[in-house]
């Protein structure tokens, strides 16, 4: 390091120009007459007492009364214990304004908003680590990259993982882009939207895309608001667009059950037996639950004309499905269930048998 770069970090760590500059001429000469310091250095010899006075006050240096005023360098371990002290104290006071800068402000206890984008790919990783059930997002293929070591963490444990990956055109994913582990289905979006992760039904993070006029950030942690965003990521963002990865091609898990009815209801109207495993809380007593059984009733609100095909928008009202199992019948219910012996989580469907006819009944 020069003696210009050295006599800057001095005067970072709270010693005056004239200070580092007597300082460092004192290192050079050795124990000095106070006036040769004054003379050898840029110092101006009718202020240099004062500078050493308060060099000594600091610890940097010690003064010695003979004829005249000597005085000589301080053993530096002390000093340099204060000055690495100050580093260690700036680089965490940075450290520590780099993550108040990226935290939202707080609009209330649910719902928190920040000025960039992202700060709310960053709060997801949190909040995908969290995660108990599920996780639905959609964003980049560099955006998605980012989150994977988050992710495969998260498929671990058991979470459902489903991402909308936003192309253009033929656009190909980069060679390192690898959902294996990451994800348990991708689909394509033709359309670009915004970055959006929903984890276990009450947490958010979105962030509009780069065709926004503002960069901003919404953190939510609440159980309402995520619905709404859930239903524009099912109806938007991921049901019209193909699946171009599944981890597990042979077991379908849904984790709606608009999907679910959307898919099976016509195969359980046309006398197919349905064996579904469905994972979720019971109602009564709020835990946990798991249960396996035959499909014999589907129940659902829609209008009375002729229907080849449930759409998801003949879904938006009541909807609940019956599980005979071995100790009776229970009824399910889909986000928000209230009335249901259950509210799903996911649903796996794991038998279809064309030569069983399901009893039409609760």
């Amino acid at each position: 390091m020069d003696r210009e770069t050295l006599a800057e970090a001095l005067e970072y760590a709270d010693l005056t120009e004239y200070q580092a500059e007597a300082y460092l001429c004192l290192l050079d000469m050795g124990v000095s007459p106070a006036i040769e310091v004054g003379r050898e250095s840029s110092v101006p010899v009718s202020q240099v007492y004062d500078v050493l006075r308060s060099l000594e006050s600091k610890g940097y240096v010690e003064t010695i009364d003979r004829e005249k005023l000597y005085v000589r360098p301080c053993d530096p371990e002390a000093s340099m214990a204060n000055l690495e002290a100050r580093g260690e104290l700036l680089h965490d006071a940075a450290e520590e304004i780099r993550d108040r800068y990226r935290q939202p402000n707080r609009m209330d206890a649910r719902v928190g908003v920040t000025k960039r984008g992202e700060t709310a790919v960053e709060n997801a990783l949190d909040l995908i680590g969290d995660a108990d059930t599920v996780v639905e997002l959609a964003g980049t293929y560099e955006q998605l990259q980012h989150l994977f070591p988050a992710l495969r963490e998260a498929r671990e444990e058991g979470v459902v993982v489903r991402a909308s990956v936003y192309v253009d055109g033929e656009e190909m994913p980069p060679e390192d882009f690898d959902p294996t582990g990451a994800l348990s289905e991708l689909r394509a979006c033709s359309i670009p939207g915004p970055f959006l992760v929903i984890v276990d039904r009450h947490r958010t993070c979105f962030a509009p895309n780069t065709r926004s006029d503002e960069d901003y950030g919404v953190m939510i942690y609440d159980r309402i608001l995520p619905f709404v965003f859930h239903w524009y990521y099912l109806t938007c963002l991921w049901n019209l667009y193909p699946t171009v990865y599944a981890d597990d091609p042979e077991r379908v898990t849904y984790v709606t059950m608009e999907e679910f009815m959307c898919d099976c209801h016509f195969l359980w109207d046309a006398g197919y037996e349905l064996r579904v495993v469905v994972d979720g809380v019971d109602i009564a007593t709020e835990s946990r639950r798991t249960v396996e059984g035959i499909v014999v009733g589907l129940s659902h609100f829609h209008d009375d004309q002729d229907l080849t095909r449930l759409a998801l928008s003949d879904m938006g009202a009541y909807k609940s499905i019956a599980i005979a199992t071995g100790d009776g019948t229970i009824e399910v219910g889909g986000w928000g269930a209230v009335f249901e012996d259950m509210e799903m989580r996911t649903i796996s469907l794991v038998g279809i048998d064309p030569g069983k006819t399901p009893l039409r009944g609760r």
